[in-house]
């Protein structure tokens, strides 16, 4: 019974949480899942890929003009005559709806090894962090962004330490990951002024970060309890904006001689981390051939608020923008997945399990509350072999974003979103030796 139990366990920790966890807050794509490492064999490789299809739909979206604005109609001939400070002129662009394009997959490479009995290592490639969004062109969220793309690569190396504890074993675990970020946005900042070239930014780092962790175990009722901590992966973003398809003149409506706009290929920065995380896992069997799984995750995300990115040059005046900014506001993020699994013949297992990932979104953004079920299945043709599928639905709750006067002018806007459905996939092979 023990090593069907284990079997359970395995699947119970790989292949639904990875379905359902790949969509939670913050730029969080399932991080840190080290379960591989625990896998009784001495050599064990996995190799899968987890797709989410996300559909949201933003509505009623609404651009404001501040006084910011208002001085530069001013500068450029408009003849609108500026306001008081921090105060909203008129609605400049309002969109009925606006469909956010975002599905991604995940991919994921383990090699576990136990050099010797007490040591067990883990290599392992991800891709654990992320965000796809288009928001098209010409409408009154593409000022604040058209397109934003996050990228992440991860390559980690993971080893634990066991020794014998009571009627079972703890595991002392650490390791380091390497960590390359790409990101992506561009908007149309000039749209206002009938100016539609889009400005493009792209940023990249490369940085370190670590996991350290606990783990105790009892084989002989499938008992797991795991505690890991990942730890911050500080970023300093290089890159630069291209406002070459800006241009080459600024001629809003009313103007009597149109004004150049300063383009080119800018250098621009920005510090931003990937914040830490915790996590704990637990699962027990619970009856013969049957197991209970849950886990609870918690990530700083509120670390990211407004990120400055420094160095971008203002098309209408040719001086240092100190205003650009990428505004997240977030909140801390949340994922709690409770489960059961079963083992119904030698070959063929089974689990079901829900998921709360509590949005990271505050009065801005449409990262809400999502409730999702997922289904799972196993197939073993040998002791060497693992198949497995997954999948899961869900409920992305709706909700209302404003925006705030301290942030970028360019993220003026507000808009609502109903409730929308996001669906996952998961597929992986594992073959042990």
């Amino acid at each position: 019974m023990a090593h069907a139990q284990l079997r359970l366990a395995t699947l119970a920790g790989v292949s639904l949480i990875a379905a359902q966890s790949a969509f939670a807050g913050g730029f969080d794509r399932g991080a840190g899942n080290i379960e591989l490492l625990f896998d009784p064999a001495r050599v064990a490789t996995e190799a899968g890929v987890t797709y989410v299809n996300p559909q949201r739909e933003l509505k009623d979206v609404q651009r404001a003009i501040s006084s910011t604005d208002a001085a530069a109609d001013q500068l450029i001939g408009v003849g609108v005559p500026p306001v008081a400070a921090n105060s909203v002129r008129r609605p400049a662009l309002f969109s009925d709806a606006i469909d956010v394009d975002g599905d991604f997959t995940v991919p994921r490479l383990g090699v576990k090894f136990n050099f010797f009995e007490p040591v067990d290592c883990l290599a392992s490639y991800t891709q654990p962090y992320g965000a796809d969004a288009y928001y098209g062109k010409n409408n009154a969220y593409s000022i604040s962004a058209v397109e934003f793309q996050l990228d992440s690569d991860e390559a980690a190396l993971t080893c634990s330490y066991k020794f014998d504890v009571g009627k079972g074993s703890l595991r002392a675990i650490g390791g380091v990951s390497y960590n390359k970020i790409d990101a992506f946005f561009s908007r149309q900042t000039l749209l206002d002024f009938g100016n539609d070239g889009v400005g493009k930014f792209d940023l990249s780092d490369e940085a370190w970060s670590y996991r350290v962790g606990a783990a105790y175990e009892i084989p002989e009722i499938a008992l797991r309890a795991s505690l890991l901590y990942t730890g911050k992966v500080d970023l300093d973003l290089e890159g630069t904006v291209d406002t070459t398809d800006f241009g080459p003149r600024l001629a809003p409506a009313g103007l009597l001689a149109a004004r150049p706009i300063v383009t080119g290929i800018f250098d621009v920065d920005a510090e931003t981390e990937i914040p830490q995380a915790l996590e704990f896992r637990l699962q027990s069997g619970v009856a013969e051939n049957t197991i209970a799984f849950g886990s609870v995750r918690w990530q700083d995300w509120s670390q990211l608020q407004s990120i400055q990115i420094n160095g971008v040059i203002s098309p209408t005046s040719g001086a240092v923008n100190p205003d650009v900014s990428f505004d997240a506001y977030y909140e801390d993020g949340w994922t709690i997945t409770a489960g059961v699994g079963r083992k119904f013949t030698d070959a063929f297992s089974g689990l079901a399990s829900i998921t709360w990932d509590k949005g990271t979104s505050t009065f801005q953004g449409f990262q809400s509350d999502t409730y999702s079920v997922a289904l799972g299945g196993s197939y073993s043709p040998n002791k060497n072999v693992e198949l497995r599928l997954g999948g899961s639905i869900g409920v992305l709750t709706g909700g209302r974003s404003d925006f705030t006067l301290d942030s970028d002018p360019a993220n003026y806007v507000s808009y609502t979103y109903d409730a929308d459905i996001v669906a996952a996939g998961s597929a992986s092979i594992r073959v042990k030796f």
